[in-house]
């Protein structure tokens, strides 16, 4: 899962990339320096500490997310970077600051912070529309002369041509394309089409109930690619958070009033944004943590793990996570018939932990 921080100048992005990777060197907002921030951090799962302790495993593999933190905002290396990642993390401010004034003047926090976000939305939606403008400039020339491939460039070309007026209206492309078309738009990483997670950056003092955002989800992972959520972080104590030894976090926050750390909030809805799941396999040598697309099926499990295992799919062995802890692990949810035997086509679950059977 790869996740791009973007933002206007003094949002706060370098201070959330801290937070959310536990940079030990930390890195400043406000230095000036104009560099690309990019690192891949474990996703905290205590799933995989429970069977390291049972299985007695030698190595184990999380999931891992990279973060990348861009340097400066606009351009067009900038945002051809942005577009390789599978979603974004925009940071917008709202707090004050007399050391770093607004780059736009705005000083009423409260409210900036919206204004802020619009300007976002818009850059978004010119960018996706000089994009779809370009291309179709190109296709208009080359699908007139016949090769193999006029067919699907006039196809591609009729689609670009369908959803261009809503760009021009600045109306995102995520709210004027139909879900089963979005697919087909996948290779040009629109702007517009990507799932966003927006964290409006407070100080450590204020209110976030000043901001009237809505009240935080019950659970983190029911969001999915089409949803768009938004959600208070006070990043510079979060970044401090991350410096923190495990003793000394859990007093830390305690005194905050925290119950976690926000990296793990961010990467459970990360996952749902993404619609991602995990499973899980399991032995003396490894236990690991496999990312997956929501509803793929065990074959596509077994290809996450290796072509071969998927090239020779014989059956999948599953115990669910809730079976796994209520009998004891494998062995118990085995001898009181939890564990199911399960053909190519089985939809996983996250937390599955798996053995697949395979042909050579």
């Amino acid at each position: 899962m790869k996740l791009a921080i973007v933002g206007p100048a003094f949002s706060g992005k370098t201070t959330v990339f801290n937070a959310l990777t536990g940079a030990t060197e930390p890195l400043s907002d406000f230095s000036g320096g104009g560099q690309e921030h990019r690192r891949d951090v474990a996703v905290p799962d205590p799933r995989l500490d429970r069977l390291t302790q049972d299985y007695q495993a030698k190595k184990i593999s999380p999931a891992r997310v990279e973060f990348l933190d861009m340097p400066a905002y606009g351009g067009d290396k900038y945002f051809g970077d942005v577009r390789q990642h599978e979603g974004l993390i925009r940071v917008v401010r709202a707090f004050k600051s007399d050391n770093v004034p607004h780059p736009k003047d705005r000083t009423d926090p409260r409210t900036s912070w919206r204004q802020d976000l619009a300007d976002l939305d818009a850059d978004f939606v010119i960018q996706d529309l000089a994009m779809i403008e370009r291309r179709i400039e190109k296709l208009e020339k080359s699908s007139q002369k016949p090769t193999k491939t006029q067919k699907e460039e006039l196809e591609e070309l009729a689609l670009l041509r369908r959803i261009k007026p809503a760009l021009e209206d600045g109306v995102p492309l995520k709210k004027s394309v139909a879900p089963e078309e979005q697919p087909k738009l996948a290779i040009f990483g629109f702007l517009t089409l990507k799932p966003l997670l927006t964290l409006v950056n407070l100080g450590d003092d204020d209110d976030p109930a000043d901001l009237g955002l809505p009240p935080p989800p019950a659970d983190d992972a029911t969001f999915g690619p089409t949803d768009e959520v938004t959600i208070p972080i006070k990043a510079r104590l979060e970044a401090e958070v991350a410096q923190l030894d495990e003793a000394d976090r859990t007093s830390f926050l305690a005194d905050f009033g925290l119950d976690e750390p926000i990296r793990g909030r961010i990467l459970r809805l990360g996952y749902g944004l993404l619609g991602l799941q995990s499973f899980l396999t399991a032995g003396p040598k490894e236990v690991r943590a496999w990312t997956i697309r929501r509803g793929a099926s065990a074959v596509e499990a077994a290809k996450a793990i290796h072509s071969d295992i998927a090239r020779g799919f014989i059956r999948a062995e599953v115990v669910s996570w809730a079976d796994y802890l209520a009998h004891g692990g494998w062995k118990g949810a085995r001898d009181a018939k939890r564990l199911r035997l399960e053909g190519k086509d089985y939809a996983m679950q996250d937390g599955d932990v798996v053995e697949f059977r395979h042909g050579g």
